[in-house]
């Protein structure tokens, strides 16, 4: 009888949910694969790569493959994406460190752009960076949502690579995909309203136009969230 399997925590679980059935994974930072070997067990993948650049967490993740008799699960020490390679992954989870670093990652592996292959994204800190870096080199956005945990709340992206879809919108940086359907995406959306004036009314003095663009931003920001969630 195999060991009862953990349960994923919200954030995690909601990658998980973005993965489709019967792909290969490449879950990057996976730190104790968790989510490579939740994946594996609910039978939704069929193979996957857990990668880590710190040799502490590939060795927990070693063991609980092992421990959940995760097979087709390999751990493997990789900066990024450089140890992967393109036929491993259809589907690529990045999941838990800021959003700069993911968009390094990304640009150091060109092949991400390359057939059927989906990004799961989901920055900790940077979001907006993230988005911008996303736009700029030809990533559409299909899909994100919010989500909570531990206090605080994070969205997690779905990107591919289709440069005529690319956002944009001048808002695109701030909320992406996002739409005000969940509690947790009226609270991120109202975080990213509340900063945007902040900035803005710290900017007052120091640069009068920059501050007066990003309230506007905000304004708009705040118009746009209000008529989406009116129409759900």
């Amino acid at each position: 009888m195999g060991r009862p399997l953990f349960q994923l925590d919200p954030r995690l679980q909601l990658c998980a949910d973005f993965v489709r059935p019967g792909t290969k994974l490449a879950d990057i930072g996976t730190d104790h694969a968790y989510l490579p070997v939740w994946l594996k067990k609910q039978e939704k993948i069929t193979s996957a790569v857990a990668a880590d650049i710190h040799t502490g967490p590939l060795e927990k993740a070693k063991e609980n493959i092992l421990r959940y008799q995760a097979q087709n699960v390999t751990a493997r020490l990789s900066d990024g994406l450089s140890q992967i390679l393109p036929q491993e992954a259809d589907d690529i989870v990045i999941a838990g460190m800021g959003g700069e670093l993911i968009a390094r990652i990304l640009s150091q592996a060109l092949w991400v752009r390359e057939g059927d292959r989906h990004l799961i994204l989901q920055p900790m800190t940077c979001a907006q960076e993230l988005r911008e870096y996303l736009r700029e080199n030809g990533f559409a956005l299909l899909r994100e949502e919010a989500v909570e945990s531990r206090a605080h709340v994070y969205t997690v992206m779905l990107a591919v690579y289709c440069p005529q879809k690319a956002g944009n919108d001048d808002l695109y940086p701030y909320i992406g995909a996002l739409q005000p359907n969940t509690a947790a995406a009226r609270r991120y959306m109202a975080k990213q309203i509340q900063s945007l004036r902040r900035r803005g009314q710290g900017l007052k003095t120091k640069n009068p136009e920059k501050s007066e663009r990003l309230l506007q931003t905000a304004d708009r920001l705040e118009a746009v969230a209000k008529e989406r969630e009116d129409l759900l």
